[in-house]
């Protein structure tokens, strides 16, 4: 398991996080529900989301795809 912090400091780029990862879960037609998790920063820091991966190679490409959809968003 993978585990991946990020760091979202403002409305628009949480609302933008949130569908980049449903989209991200619904594309890479993952089997497995526990694949892929996501929660709340473990010390209340409603700012920081926690994505859990069952490999490196998806955490990659979700953070790779990440990325992108922020600078296309300009964020």
């Amino acid at each position: 398991m993978v585990s991946l912090q990020f760091d979202l400091t403002s409305d628009s780029e949480q609302d933008a996080f949130f569908g980049a990862f449903f989209k991200f879960v619904e594309a890479a037609a993952v089997d497995d529900a526990d694949a892929i998790s996501m929660h709340s920063d473990t010390q209340g820091d409603p700012h920081i989301k926690v994505v859990t991966f069952e490999d490196q190679g998806l955490a990659e490409q979700f953070q790779s795809y990440w990325s992108q959809r922020r600078r296309w968003l300009g964020l």
